[in-house]
């Protein structure tokens, strides 16, 4: 795929190899047409398209080269968990699942339960694991400071037995930072704060449950954390009709403080329609997929904003490999109930992990990481792997011809590069004038 990026250059993009190329526009509109001449002259370049994959030799077969890679991909080679360590909260954000679900209140994850996951995941590493990844978040996992350490500590003692790759990430609403926690914040690879706007806007929206606002607690402990752990820290502003109007704003706020050049990313995220809609009044009487597919461009936009201001923001138009695609890609509660991803949690469980069980217990899983015929006959196919299965299932696009839209999708792609590479594209300007 050709995108364009300004009047000197275009970007390749490859969804196989998931590879990036800026390419001159001379050069590039010459390969759109199928004219090598001016690279085949140019043994370097030549070199380089052929290592990214933009040009392929004639008896390269992609397809079999694709389904060697979703093998790959998508076998026991890694554990993917996002961990639940509490159903706890101090938060009663209008649009939360635990907003209304008062009765799973309460509830943390124990040492014991760890345990019980814990020698799983040894299972899975002695058999043929070799990466294991956790995402801890809940409820406010920093609820439950105390296994989150232990979950931390275990791995890096599991690193050290099995000669593995180990991460932990974070996932919290940023209200909690004091010396409890502090080395939960150290040893994480990287921490997403949540902040939905300026102040009265994340007031309204994400109030602690005393009623009162957090965001001046929240915002004040970002500031301490991003100095302290600059280069390891996000920050997602969740959108819907209530708060999207306030964004740009605040992303001026973020960027007159300086914090472009201290956080990794600036993830702008619609919010689920599901979740959506008992932030009450749901302002629009769209449909489910009008009012995703209208976030989704607004979020390009905020996202092409968020660039401009010197932010950089996450490849979000690669929507695949979801976490339920993985063989051991799971989401598990406090009580080592197991779900194929985060958003069915506290929904129907797909099965459970116990010390009795050697497995994960799923019921469902091969059904889900059964690859769609679009894999293979779309362009965008390896980047999406036929979309989100959880808002599939809610009746929305997660096509991303459908989702964004081809000048939408384009404009997101463009938005990417200038904020990944904007060295690389200064660099080059400068030595072609």
């Amino acid at each position: 795929m050709f995108f364009n990026l300004d009047s000197d250059f275009l970007v390749a993009y490859n969804s196989l190899y998931d590879s990036l190329v800026l390419i001159d526009r001379e050069t590039g509109e010459a390969l759109k047409q199928g004219d090598l001449s001016r690279v085949l002259s140019d043994g370097e370049v030549l070199k380089s398209l052929l290592a990214t994959g933009i040009l392929v030799d004639d008896d390269f077969d992609e397809d079999s080269h694709l389904k060697r890679l979703r093998e790959s991909t998508f076998s026991g080679n890694s554990v993917s968990i996002f961990l639940s360590l509490t159903s706890k909260c101090n938060l009663a954000c209008k649009y939360c699942y635990q907003s209304t679900r008062p009765q799973i209140e309460g509830e943390d994850l124990t040492f014991e339960k760890w345990r019980v996951l814990y020698n799983h995941i040894v299972k899975r590493v002695e058999e043929e694991a070799r990466v294991v990844s956790i995402a801890l978040y809940g409820g406010e996992p920093l609820l439950n400071p105390r296994v989150a350490l232990s979950v931390i500590r275990d791995l890096d003692k599991l690193t050290q037995e099995y000669s593995v790759k180990s991460e932990v990430g974070l996932i919290t609403n940023g209200t909690i930072y004091n010396s409890d926690v502090e080395e939960i914040y150290e040893r994480a690879a990287v921490t997403q704060i949540t902040i939905d706007g300026p102040r009265e806007v994340h007031n309204a929206r994400r109030p602690f449950k005393t009623g009162e606002g957090s965001f001046d607690v929240i915002f004040t402990n970002l500031l301490k954390i991003v100095d302290r752990h600059a280069g390891r820290v996000s920050v997602r502003i969740n959108i819907d009709e209530h708060n999207v109007d306030y964004v740009s704003g605040f992303i001026d706020m973020l960027a007159d403080l300086g914090l472009q050049n201290k956080i990794v990313a600036l993830d702008i995220m619609p919010v689920y329609p599901d979740q959506a809609t008992k932030y009450k009044p749901f302002k629009t009487p769209k449909s489910y997929s009008e009012y995703f597919v209208n976030m989704a461009k607004k979020s390009v936009e905020l996202l092409e904003y968020a660039v401009e201001r010197g932010f950089k923001i996450t490849k979000i138009f690669v929507k695949g490999p979801c976490l339920c695609k993985f063989k051991y890609g799971v989401s598990v509660d406090e009580k080592l109930n197991v779900y194929i991803c985060p958003a069915y949690i506290y929904d129907t469980p797909s099965g459970y992990i116990s010390s009795a069980s050697a497995d994960w217990g799923f019921k469902i899983k091969e059904e889900v990481t059964r690859d769609p015929p679009c894999v293979y006959t779309c362009k965008y196919g390896p980047i999406c792997y036929g979309g989100c299965v959880y808002l599939k299932s809610k009746g929305i696009p997660t096509c991303l011809r459908v989702l964004y839209g081809e000048d939408y999708l384009e404009r997101l792609v463009r938005a990417y590069v200038f904020s990944r590479y904007r060295e690389v594209i200064e660099r080059e300007r400068n030595s072609s004038s």
